[in-house]
């Protein structure tokens, strides 16, 4: 595990508990200890609508994370950062990654670009 430090909302630097890296500049954790860690310290807020599956991506620095919350006891976390190679992203396939998550980090990464 390579943890990072970010700005939060307050500019404090802060350590973000990155999980595993799946490719330079994108990383996983589903530590539901670890990911309520950093959505308390980056401030990253949910609108839980009961049965239905809660995204949020934000950006910090340079970098945007995509939080999704399935329910209270599956949660997870991707770090998506400005160096992601998008050719190797696109060769994982469905096994390493669902192509629901796939938009959303297409679409965080993006975000991040026009910075």
């Amino acid at each position: 595990m390579e943890n990072m430090k970010l700005k939060n909302d307050n500019g404090e630097i802060v350590e973000y508990n990155s999980g595993q890296k799946i490719l330079d500049d994108l990383y996983l954790n589903m530590d539901k200890t670890e990911i309520d860690e950093n959505l308390q310290n980056f401030n990253i807020e949910f609108e839980v609508i009961p049965d239905q599956v809660a995204i949020n991506t934000s950006q910090r620095d340079h970098f945007a994370i995509v939080s999704i919350l399935v329910n209270e006891d599956r949660k997870y976390q991707y770090l998506v950062g400005p160096d992601l190679d998008l050719e190797q992203f696109e060769k994982l396939d469905q096994s390493q990654m669902p192509e629901m998550i796939k938009g959303q980090v297409r679409e965080a990464y993006q975000l991040i670009q026009a910075k």
